[in-house]
Order: C-alpha cells, then sequence, then structure tokens
C-alpha cells in the first residue's frame, strides 16, 4: 500500500541528453496520490522524453526517479507495469481484430497467474481466475460507457471510443499512477469532455494521473497542479490559476524567436 504522507512518484534532479540536444535538464517535482497533474510547455520542451524515463523506455543520465518508495531508473518497461504505472501513447495502440472486451483482458496479463500450463490443464482456480478478469473487464467497459460494445471489434468502433477504450485496457492493469500521452488528440467537444469525466473518475479511484495534452482547457478543468517545462527545464509549477499567471509560462505560451507554443 501506498503512504499518503509520502508522494507517490518523486522526479529528483533529472537529466537527459541525445547526442548534443539537451533534452531536459535538472528537472525536480513529485506526484501525490489521487491527484491529476498536468505537464505542459511548448513544443520541444522536454514533455515525452520526460514520459519515457518515467516508462522505462530509457534511463534519465542524471537523477532520481522514485515511484511508490523505489527507484525505477534501471527498470524495464513491463516491469514498470507490474509494479503499477500504465500509460497510453498519442496514437491510438488497440488490437483492432480483437473485440473491446478481449483488448481489456490483455491488459490485465500482469495480475493474472494463469500460463500455457494453466491453461491446458484447466484446473478449477484457473476457471475462478478467468471469471474474476472477465468480471472486471466488464466492469471497466460499464466505466467508459461501452458495456453494450463488448462484442464489438475495436477496429470497428468510432475513434473517440477508441481512446476511451485505451483508457479502459490501461486501468486494466490496476495502476497507481497512469501517464497519459495527449489523450485527446483527435477528439471532438462532446468526446473531451466525456473524457475529461473519465479521467476524473480514475482520481476518484485513489489512481494518480500525469497528463500531457496540448487541450488546454481540459488540461486546465480536471487539473490539480500545473508542471511546465519550457527548453527541457521545469519554468513553473502550481495550481491551474497561479500558473495561467505566471510570467514565464505567458512568455513561454506567447511565442518568441526560440520559443514556439503548442498546437
Amino acid at each position: 500500500m501506498t503512504d499518503n504522507n509520502h508522494p507517490l512518484l518523486q522526479i529528483e534532479s533529472v537529466s537527459k541528453a541525445f547526442g548534443g540536444l539537451q533534452a531536459l535538464t535538472d528537472v525536480s517535482f513529485s506526484l501525490t496520490q489521487g491527484t491529476i497533474t498536468g505537464l505542459i510547455g511548448p513544443n520541444g520542451a522536454g514533455k515525452t522524453t520526460l514520459f519515457n524515463l518515467i516508462s522505462g523506455v530509457f534511463p534519465p543520465d542524471t537523477g532520481t526517479i522514485i515511484f511508490n518508495g523505489t527507484g525505477i531508473r534501471n527498470k524495464k518497461s513491463h516491469q514498470l507495469v507490474s509494479l503499477g504505472i500504465a500509460r497510453t501513447f498519442q496514437n491510438v495502440e488497440l488490437f483492432d481484430s480483437m473485440t473491446a472486451l478481449e483488448n481489456i483482458l490483455v491488459g490485465q496479463h500482469t495480475r493474472t497467474r494463469c500460463g500455457m500450463l494453466g491453461s491446458i490443464v484447466r484446473l478449477p482456480w484457473v476457471a475462478e481466475e478467468e471469471k474474476k478478469a472477465r468480471d472486471f473487464a466488464m466492469e471497466l467497459l460499464d466505466l467508459i460507457g461501452l458495456r453494450e460494445h463488448a462484442y464489438t471489434t475495436s477496429g470497428d468502433l468510432p475513434f473517440g471510443w477508441q481512446r476511451l477504450l485505451e483508457l479502459a485496457r490501461a486501468m486494466a492493469s490496476r495502476p497507481q499512477l497512469m501517464l497519459l500521452d495527449e489523450p485527446a488528440s483527435g477528439l471532438n467537444i462532446v468526446e473531451t469532455m466525456r473524457l475529461g469525466d473519465l479521467i476524473k473518475k480514475f482520481r476518484g479511484q485513489g489512481v494518480t494521473v500525469l497528463l500531457v495534452e496540448h487541450d488546454m482547457s481540459l488540461t486546465m478543468e480536471i487539473s490539480d497542479r500545473i508542471v511546465v517545462l519550457d527548453q527541457g527545464k521545469k519554468i513553473a509549477e502550481g495550481t491551474p490559476r497561479a500558473v495561467q499567471e505566471d510570467e514565464a509560462v505567458i512568455a513561454a505560451y506567447l511565442g518568441t524567436s526560440k520559443n514556439k507554443a503548442d498546437g
């Protein structure tokens, strides 16, 4: 269990360079359990790089990342899922030929014990585990409002529904931390509002969310705190209102010759 007196995630003096490009420089902040934090900044600010560091795509050059009291610097992505970190990507990454239900069942693979041998022998506990996994998958489909489409092939679902299904699949691993990378990309206004409500439901269930999203209206409406990056450095952190009034943030988003705002 997570100790609520300590941050769930701590980013401590993290830096990362690619060749001669310094993507992140001495970035530090922390996430409290059960909160939504928006990570914003102009294009090239280092947001995706930071997501990649947290999710184990590659390690930081310097600094420390601590999740639930444990350093995760050298952990691989699949190990981090088992620890309780889930991530979505800018592009929808579903299994198009699988049904909505099957996609969510796949997302539970780190939380089930049944392997190939168990499936062949069909011991009683295997059937019970499969039932629990299926019941939980249906609960998640209820949560996103797609229960009646449980047996629809995901590739046949409208794009906005695919986005919601991808979030449900991430929730299937029962994460403590969700990294959401532009989840509203390609959505219309109604779909974006529905997405915001869903993310707040995740928070209501105790899930901590770190959100990268170009839709500033969504980010400011649902986030408890905002962290702002610019040219790989943290330039501001605070409540949405405080960040919106911060002079350094305003300068970054107005766009000088060196800074171009997000689209």
